[in-house]
């Protein structure tokens, strides 16, 4: 009578368990689709994008004359009586630049603008970087979801032969509670991962600026792409295709052009006006004309220029020893990112060949013994939960092999998949 009560609890503990699917999903989300959606929407690139505008409308404003100036005077006028002032003046100023320093000013905008526009590109590189990680994240807990409800059918399976063998006599009932504790461990992991899932694509949504309880989808994932070119070819793509060494090779240009400037200020910049006198009293009507320069190299103003030199010649030196630091920073990351994406396949492809099939086939092995009497449900739980962790691992694997690709792409600078690249 005892043994009927408890495999009764038993049957409805199994019974009234949920099934732990994940959410519904809308519908297959590959990546390519998201990374267009950060590409168009998200708001670092947005600003990054603003801030080049901004770049390329200063082009217009540099190389120019500074605005010309009016002015109008009335002198002489007997206790402030307007209409009895005795001169008139009516004057039109414009100040010159030395020539060569405005062509040196539009050349340093032009280049800022060019600066910004590798700029917008790191920017861009950076975003789509972490699109592509947020994605791979939000991959693998769907997939451990999956994964976890295989594990929840398995365990049934087993607490079902545990409660048939209990109940003929051939077991006992601590093989069908320990099924049962296994089973709640399972749906516990099942909720926690909804939740981490949930965190990921709200992640990934506020990355592409949609809603952030938009129902995203399924992330997807295809087969690894063929072998990486070698670390050299990949080095040289990057010094020729990575927007941060071409924007530091670029900051070594403009202080360049900034310190030819700078020592150009030692030239005088000219001012010329034309000036209309009127004295009516004495009908007199006439023109004058004015001109002066300015004195940079005067005793008392010569340490201005000269610092300005000074500071420009420090800048240089600045952003060549800048460039040569991202250069080797560069070619390194190359080096260390190469081979942690070689390390990342053999390892993914060691779980998908042969560890996780012979764990997988030393599962249901075990569990054909346990059903005929000849093994201990020990046994059972504990191939069960190697094969558990080989599975996860095995999903880890593909996520490191993923996310090193990307982070080598990133160090590359190239929108092209590195890894297809023959």
């Amino acid at each position: 009578m005892v043994r009927t009560l408890v495999l009764c609890l038993l049957i409805c503990t199994a019974a009234s368990a949920g099934s732990g699917q994940p959410d519904s999903l809308t519908g297959p989300a590959p990546l390519d689709q998201f990374l267009r959606e950060a590409f168009e929407r998200n708001p670092t690139i947005l600003a990054a994008r603003h801030r080049f505008a901004a770049s390329a409308a200063r082009v217009r404003q540099s190389g120019t004359l500074a605005d010309p100036e009016l002015t109008y005077m009335r002198e002489q006028m007997p206790d402030f009586d307007w209409s009895a002032s005795f001169m008139q003046r009516v004057g039109l100023w414009q100040s010159i630049r030395f020539p060569g320093k405005l062509s040196a000013e539009s050349d340093i905008a032009r280049a800022d603008e060019t600066l910004h526009r590798y700029r917008e590109a790191e920017t861009v590189n950076g975003v789509l970087s972490q699109v592509k990680a947020a994605y791979y994240r939000w991959w693998y807990y769907q997939q451990a979801q999956v994964l976890w409800n295989e594990n929840l059918k398995i365990l049934r399976r087993v607490a079902d032969i545990a409660r048939t063998r209990f109940a003929t006599g051939t077991a006992m009932l601590q093989d069908a509670l320990k099924a049962e504790i296994e089973i709640s461990r399972a749906e516990s992991e099942l909720v926690s991962l909804a939740q981490r899932e949930r965190a990921a694509a709200t992640l990934l949504a506020s990355l592409v600026d949609r809603p952030l309880d938009d129902p995203l989808g399924r992330a997807q994932l295809t087969g690894l792409p063929p072998r990486t070119i070698p670390p050299d070819s990949l080095s040289l793509l990057a010094l020729r295709l990575r927007p941060r060494l071409l924007s530091d090779s670029l900051l070594v240009e403009e202080g360049s052009l900034a310190l030819s400037l700078a020592r150009r200020e030692y030239w005088p910049d000219l001012k010329v006006g034309v000036e209309y006198v009127s004295i009516p009293s004495q009908a007199v009507y006439a023109w004058n004309l004015s001109a002066g320069i300015s004195i940079p190299f005067s005793p008392w103003t010569l340490g201005k220029a000269g610092g300005r030199v000074e500071q420009a010649e420090a800048e240089v030196r600045q952003t060549r020893e800048s460039y040569r630091a991202s250069r080797l920073e560069v070619l390194s990351d190359v080096q260390a990112g190469t081979a942690r994406l070689e390390s990342a396949r053999d390892r993914e492809s060691r779980y998908r060949r042969s560890i996780l099939p012979q764990s997988r086939e030393a599962l249901q092995a075990g569990i054909t013994a346990y059903q005929t009497g000849k093994s201990d449900i020990l046994d059972i739980l504990d191939s069960y939960r190697t094969t558990v962790d080989v599975s996860l691992e095995h999903l880890s694997s593909r996520v490191e092999f993923e996310e090193a690709l990307a982070d080598l792409e990133r160090t590359v600078g190239s929108t092209v998949t590195i890894a297809s690249v023959q």
